[in-house]
């Protein structure tokens, strides 16, 4: 009995410890807060003349963009996000996605802020995952595309009604920011693939130039974790 006892003792005293290092591993999250009251609001960055480029198992170009994130609650790190990419062509093909007009890739995904890989004091990464895949149809050409992708993002820890980010520039398929940290404290590495046939690809979205985000209320802060 007496061993039992040690034993039952011993197993405790380890759930304990698994349970205090697993808090003390824990990370918080860049938050995006709203004004007191607020539940809902948007983030929207716009251009009808930004070029865009998808760079994967086959290369699209494209003009234009509009990217909506959504926020239902005061104060959330993530929500539903739309990345609507205009003007979008393979090779003289004009391509499109969920059933939209000729030329339109409509990407319906999720947004998350995360912690940048030895990132500056004001800067956090936006993290938007397809999901759960897209098909972009190219007059006879689909392409299927899943994962997710990072875009820098500032400033922290200041109400503003504008956040700034930008893609980066893609090295052929692979974008110049991959690495985040989640919640757990864990590396992890971020990356899109495209497949057409069968036959897969890492892919790099680019947008040029800096996004311009435009709150929808007053203002909104994202918080440092």
């Amino acid at each position: 009995m007496r061993y039992i006892k040690a034993l039952l003792i011993a197993a405790l005293a380890l759930a304990a410890f698994t349970s205090i290092a697993a808090s003390a591993n824990a990370v918080s999250l860049p938050t995006v807060l709203q004004l007191a009251g607020v539940k809902e609001g948007t983030l929207t960055a716009s251009s009808k003349t930004a070029k865009t480029a998808f760079n994967g198992i086959r290369n699209l170009t494209g003009t234009g963009y509009k990217f909506v994130l959504t926020s239902n609650f005061e104060m959330t790190s993530l929500g539903p996000s739309t990345l609507d990419f205009e003007n979008s062509e393979l090779s003289g093909k004009k391509c499109k996605a969920n059933g939209d007009t000729a030329g339109t890739v409509l990407v319906p995904g999720e947004w998350h802020t995360v912690l940048a890989l030895g990132g500056g004091p004001k800067l956090f990464l936006i993290w938007f995952l397809v999901t759960p895949s897209l098909t972009v149809e190219c007059e006879g050409t689909n392409i299927i595309v899943t994962g997710n992708e990072l875009v820098n993002a500032e400033p922290f820890g200041v109400e503003t009604t504008t956040f700034t980010a930008r893609t980066g520039k893609c090295t052929t398929t692979t974008p110049e920011f991959t690495a985040y940290e989640n919640d757990t404290g864990e590396m992890l590495n971020a990356g899109l693939k495209s497949e057409v046939g069968g036959l897969k690809s890492a892919t790099c979205q680019e947008v040029e130039g800096t996004q311009n985000y435009t709150a929808s209320g007053m203002g909104v802060e994202v918080m440092e974790p």
